[in-house]
């Protein structure tokens, strides 16, 4: 990490002047101290550092990840080289700012292409505001397949504890999303679109009502009510967040059903 360069130099003074005290005389015990102060603060401030740093000069994202990009997330694929870039960094410094919990994994992490496609439905929810992160939900815990929690005592694939400021998921159905995007509803997506909206509560969010709201959503993505609940594992979707998810998933389809709509969402995202 960064903050490790910047502190070597006074840890190694620290030791030279431990040494030179020792073996020549104790008045160099004098200029120990503050070389060990110097490397205390560095070592207390080093997250800050760091990220200072990468905010500036973000680290590559592994060409294998990238590939994963290129492949299957259509929202990257429609940007400019540039905006790739861009979209990439951002992915990094997610992920990096990102406090990852695995339950129930074989190993200790939660694996490198889930936490990538994670991030990618995160970065796309920000990717035209200024903020990288969503400070309150810096919390990401990932189970293998469909869990329960103290909330809701049965299998779902996301949920939102805004409490604890955690949103919790399954790595199944965010994969078979990510692979298969016309097939399957993204709970990623789906989540971030509501973290967003509670970090950003005061934008002229359109109102997706009407008895014919959920057949009008159904024919932008050939994904009816039924089965974006069951995707979800939670009856009652938020159906603002449905729809933003049609916006960024079906972005023509969108516009031709929902072109009032997606003038204001256009103007919000």
């Amino acid at each position: 990490m960064f903050a490790n360069y910047i502190a070597a130099p006074f840890v190694l003074l620290s030791l030279i002047f431990l040494y030179l005290a020792w073996e020549v005389d104790i008045d160099y015990a004098v200029w120990i101290a503050p070389f060990v102060v110097l490397s205390a603060l560095i070592y207390i401030f080093s997250p800050q550092i760091n990220w200072w740093r990468y905010k500036r000069r973000p680290p590559q994202l592994e060409p294998g990840l990238t590939a994963l990009l290129e492949k299957f997330c259509a929202f990257y694929k429609r940007l400019s080289p540039a905006e790739k870039q861009q979209f990439r960094d951002r992915v990094v410094l997610f992920r990096m700012a990102t406090d990852w919990e695995p339950m129930a994994f074989e190993g200790e992490a939660v694996p490198v292409d889930v936490q990538l496609v994670i991030c990618a439905q995160a970065v796309t929810t920000l990717f035209n505001k200024p903020d990288l992160l969503y400070p309150k939900f810096e919390k990401v815990i990932v189970y293998p397949l469909p869990f329960s929690t103290p909330e809701f005592r049965f299998d779902h694939a996301s949920e939102l504890y805004e409490p604890d400021g955690c949103v919790l998921f399954s790595a199944e159905q965010l994969m078979l999303a990510f692979t298969e995007p016309h097939d399957w509803y993204n709970v990623g997506l789906h989540e971030y679109a509501r973290i967003y909206t509670i970090t950003y509560p005061n934008e002229p969010y359109p109102s997706f009502s009407g008895d014919d709201v959920w057949h009008r959503l159904e024919s932008v993505s050939g994904m009816p009510r039924k089965h974006v609940e069951s995707v979800i594992g939670l009856p009652d979707a938020d159906i603002l967040a449905v729809a933003m998810h049609h916006y960024w998933v079906f972005p023509e389809r969108f516009r031709l059903v929902f072109p009032e709509e997606a003038k204001v969402l256009d103007a919000i995202l």
